[in-house]
């Protein structure tokens, strides 16, 4: 008997080295943290796929409600009461002249900018005419050019106006030889 309890003591020895202080063994431990490890990776690919379904969704939403605008009112329009005829910068032989009516356009009904605009028609017309006087037809040409020279014209005669500003420049009928 003596052999048999030595023996259960030495069972029991071995058996409470291979427990934890808390009385759990090594291996619930380790299946208990894998388990934990397993729950956290799964929590992670979870939030992920809803945060990225979120923001696909925002998204799509977003370019779904764009809205276009409505049109701006129209602008009020000036009128020259003639049309520019200058011969352009060309030097070649016959050299080139254009011709051209145009419409500046502005905000609302400005009266006082309406009557600058009459009062001030001589400076703006010498303006356009220096301005076109300096291009030759090459610079005329293409639709850019036209733009470019729709804006020199539009900073000009802005610099002049002091009871508003000419928002476009309108080419009604232009022509270049």
């Amino acid at each position: 008997m003596a052999d048999e309890e030595l023996m259960e003591e030495d069972e029991l020895e071995g058996g409470e080295a291979a427990a934890l202080p808390s009385g759990r063994s090594k291996l619930v431990t380790i299946l208990m943290i894998a388990a934990g490890i397993l729950v956290l990776v799964l929590l992670t690919v979870l939030i992920s796929y809803f945060v990225a379904k979120n923001v696909r969704t925002a998204s799509y939403e977003m370019q779904q409600n764009i809205v276009i605008a409505p049109a701006p009112p129209p602008l009020s329009i000036y009128k020259f009461p003639k049309e520019f005829r200058v011969n352009t910068a060309d030097t070649e032989e016959g050299g080139g002249y254009i011709q051209l009516m145009i419409n500046l356009g502005y905000v609302g009904e400005n009266k006082q900018l309406e009557a600058e605009l009459s009062n001030r028609n001589a400076q703006m017309m010498h303006i356009i005419n220096i301005l076109l006087s300096g291009k030759r037809k090459e610079e005329l040409n293409g639709q850019m050019q036209k733009q470019n020279l729709a804006e020199e014209i539009k900073s000009q005669i802005n610099m002049l106006l002091r009871e508003g500003k000419i928002e476009e420049v309108y080419f009604e009928s232009i022509v270049i030889s």
